[in-house]
């Protein structure tokens, strides 16, 4: 006979008194406990602790995960989604896909990233990521902006469009991805005077032959940008996106400003 997921299993704790039960356990019911625990009146601690609990149920936890994806916002959301997504067969992640949370903070709608990046339109998506970043920063209207604005992209807007490219490509590209890459290497975050930033290896003495060998290890000096010529498999990981479209100032330094960020 197949367990009862409301019955207690070994990870469940008896509910006893008023007092909320430990962050770690399950109160008696089962799913039941954990849905107690992602009450709204709940400490966002509680309710965070709860929902890696959830899995633990079954198709009954995942659906209630799916539910907390859909109607929750902030890192709630996010770390559901996480947990859906990192539990998931391949199959499931590609469903999941579309659920994926466009969180901003100044309003910024982010469905047609998405939709590009569904459709493996990476070009333009990768113009499609300059134009997003522009308007999250306050200058959509303008015909330029400088490198230096970055440090006004929020952490949330940030974390939205590297999450796009990094789900839908399979961790084949990101901001993160490139993040990834340049410090397995061993490189390290350069600040100058300028507020310009970029990489340097220290075995490296030279500044701007260490600047090459980053360009290079990310892909960015084989990158082709022409539709006709570009493929998906053929495009180095970690290579897009690049920051491109409207006039700008600081080429490639937009993508390195954004890879020295600490909550990326």
């Amino acid at each position: 006979m197949p367990d009862d997921i409301n019955q207690p299993r070994e990870y469940d704790v008896v509910l006893g008194g008023q007092n909320l039960p430990p962050i770690d356990g399950v109160v008696l019911g089962g799913i039941e406990g954990v849905k107690l625990r992602l009450d709204s009146v709940h400490s966002q601690e509680v309710r965070i602790a709860a929902l890696s609990d959830a899995l633990k149920y079954g198709e009954e936890g995942q659906a209630l995960l799916q539910q907390i994806v859909l109607t929750e916002t902030g890192n709630l959301q996010w770390l559901a989604y996480d947990l859906l997504f990192n539990s998931a067969t391949e199959n499931q992640k590609q469903n999941l896909l579309q659920y994926i949370p466009l969180q901003s903070a100044v309003g910024v709608d982010y469905r047609s990233l998405r939709n590009l990046l569904a459709s493996g339109e990476w070009l333009q998506a990768n113009l499609e990521t300059g134009e997003k970043i522009q308007e999250a920063v306050g200058k959509k209207s303008q015909t330029y902006f400088d490198f230096r604005d970055l440090v006004n992209l929020s952490q949330t807007d940030l974390r939205t469009i590297d999450q796009l490219w990094v789900r839908f490509s399979n961790n084949h590209f990101g901001f993160s991805v490139q993040k990834r890459i340049l410090l397995e290497e061993g490189c390290h975050f350069c600040e100058r005077g300028d507020y310009n930033t970029h990489f340097y290896n220290p075995k490296v003495r030279d500044v701007r032959h260490s600047i090459y060998i980053t360009y290079k290890k990310l892909g960015w000096l084989s990158l082709t940008l022409d539709k006709s010529k570009f493929t998906f498999e053929k495009a180095p990981i970690g290579s897009l996106p690049t920051i491109t479209g409207k006039d700008i100032i600081g080429g490639w330094n937009y993508e390195i400003t954004l890879m020295y960020r600490s909550d990326l």
